[in-house]
């Protein structure tokens, strides 16, 4: 009986897809999904360290380049994440009335948000960190942050990789 080359290829996908090699691989959720940086160095965290952190339950509305978008998004709260890795450290609320929350995707999108918006003694919205999506969990490699009271997606950056809270050049003494 005759093996074809595509039967073979596939039989060798099979092996190393199950792992039938050896080691496993890393679980998804021990891998760095997100840097966060600020006013400690920077975090690694994965996809288990940030569901540790209390979660929260947003219901959204906004228009996005494909129409109208209505979705239910759960996850920590972004100041939370922040807090929590040591973003913004032990700063007042003088200091963070001049911070910025530089969000960087994958693709390089890059969207900001006044560290004010998302500080409890100042606006506290709701922003999260998406780590599910109308009940589904989505993968780490495509977690979002969701800004609840905006009209239009564009702070909503998907396959988010990094959170920086930043000085912005303007405000910088």
């Amino acid at each position: 009986m005759k093996v074809s080359a595509l039967a073979g290829l596939t039989m060798i996908g099979l092996i190393v897809a199950t792992g039938a090699f050896g080691a496993d691989p890393p679980a998804a959720s021990s891998l760095p999904v997100i840097i966060v940086s600020g006013a400690g160095p920077p975090a690694s965290v994965t996809a288990k360290d940030l569901a540790e952190l209390p979660m929260t339950k947003i219901s959204v509305s906004f228009e996005g380049e494909h129409g109208a978008h209505h979705a239910t998004f759960e996850g920590p709260l972004l100041w939370n994440v922040l807090a929590h890795f040591g973003a913004i450290g032990d700063a007042k609320p003088r200091d963070q009335a001049h911070l910025a929350v530089l969000l960087t995707g994958r693709d390089g999108y890059t969207a900001t948000l006044a560290l004010g918006e998302v500080a409890p003694a100042f606006e506290g919205k709701q922003v999260i960190l998406a780590e599910r999506t109308d009940g589904y969990a989505i993968d780490p490699a495509h977690f979002r942050i969701v800004v609840p009271s905006d009209r239009r997606g564009a702070r909503s950056v998907y396959d988010l990789v990094r959170i920086d809270v930043v000085t912005p050049s303007a405000a910088r003494h």
